[in-house]
């Protein structure tokens, strides 16, 4: 994955890479979660709650950095 750095330079982001529809989340796990009004946490979803308005999964951390 490649990334760069916001047009007003104060965030590194993936250009192809993408949150994903709530709806598509896996219930009851730990995951990224995008509030409607635009932060991210770390979180677990369980489906009850309209606050959240999309979804990432984890990275992996590669066997080089552990």
């Amino acid at each position: 994955m490649t990334h760069k750095i916001s047009t007003d330079g104060t965030a590194a982001v993936a250009p192809d890479y993408y949150w994903q529809p709530i709806v598509t989340c896996p219930h009851s796990v730990k995951v990224q979660l995008l509030g409607n009004g635009g932060v991210a946490q770390y979180g677990v979803y369980h489906g009850k709650n309209d606050f959240w308005v999309a979804w990432a999964p984890l990275p992996r951390i590669p066997a080089t950095l552990k």
